[in-house]
Order: structure tokens, then sequence, then C-alpha cells
């Protein structure tokens, strides 16, 4: 008797632990989608409903440039916030690729600015907002490859000098620039 009560007791603490491990199935929801579901700021849908938001957020450390893949399969991503996450060559080439962005704001980031002009092949990107991140040199040249831009904002920036903005204003006269 002890042996079979034994025996349902392992099979029970089996079955819980396998459903704890079971994540819901949302369609096409992967581990990545998973942690932005959980971890960050949405607005305008759910996935659930398989209605897509237009506003995503990633907000801290947890967040790498990895997942900006999953970004690529948002059909209706207008606007993307990242603060305090890295920038990197694969991040610029995933946002490249959502082509209905229209407003990319950089808080706190660190950047690696040589892949910026990736962003050229973004026609509906009209404005990008720098937040208290260092400007290098290199990041105001690939800027300046960026004509359908119609206002890049440098606030509370380091590393900005006057002749910078100049030279900027100078490749772009029709887009707004404030620092």
């Amino acid at each position: 008797m002890l042996h079979k009560i034994s025996f349902v007791a392992v099979m029970a603490i089996a079955s819980c632990a396998y459903a704890a491990d079971a994540r819901p199935h949302y369609g096409k929801l992967t581990a990545t989608e998973e942690l932005i579901r959980r971890e960050i700021l949405r607005l305008g849908g759910d996935w659930e409903s398989g209605e897509k938001t237009k506003l995503v957020s990633f907000i801290g450390d947890k967040f790498e440039s990895r997942h900006c893949e999953m970004l690529t399969h948002l059909p209706t991503l207008e606007l993307f916030y990242v603060d305090t996450c890295a920038i990197d060559d694969f991040a610029l080439s995933c946002l490249s690729q959502i082509h209905q962005l229209r407003r990319l704001q950089i808080v706190e980031c660190k950047l690696e600015p040589e892949s910026f002009s990736l962003l050229r092949s973004n026609r509906e990107l009209k404005e990008i907002i720098f937040d208290s991140v260092f400007i290098p040199d290199q990041l105001m040249t690939e800027l300046a490859k960026l004509p359908n831009l119609k206002s890049i904002s440098f606030n509370e920036c380091k590393g900005i000098t006057q002749e910078q903005i100049s030279t900027l204003k100078a490749a772009l006269p029709n887009v707004q620039i404030g620092y």
C-alpha cells in the first residue's frame, strides 16, 4: 500500500512540474515574446487577441539586442522606446526591417553608432529622440544619411558640439534638430 501511495505522489509531483514548465500557447509566441509579454509596457493591443501593439518599450537590462528580432513580427509597430539597453548592429538591423516604424526613442542606452545608417530603408521613420545618451562623431555622420527624418532631438545628451549640430543641419536642411 505504501508503495502505491508513493507511486501516486511521484506521478502527481511529476505532472505538476511538467505543467509548471509548459507555456501557454499564443500562436507564434516565442521565449523572447514571452519575456516581452511579461516585462514591457504595451499599449494599444495584446498578444492573446492577436491584435498587435503600435508601441513597444524595452526598459531595463533584461533586454538585449537579440530581443529586437521579435519586433520584426509586429506589423503595426510604429513607436519603439528603449531605455538602458544596448543598441548594437543586430538591434539596428532588426529595426531596419520594421518598415512602418515612425518614431524611435533611445534613453540612456549604449550605442554602436556605425550601423545607424541601416535605418535608411525605413521610409516611415520620421523622428528619433535621444535622451541622456553619449553622442559620438560617428553617430552624427550616420544620422546625416537618413534623409527621410523630419525631427532629431538630443535631450540631455553628452558629447555634442555646436560644430556637429551645424554639420548635421547642413546635411539635413529639412530636418528639425533639437538639442
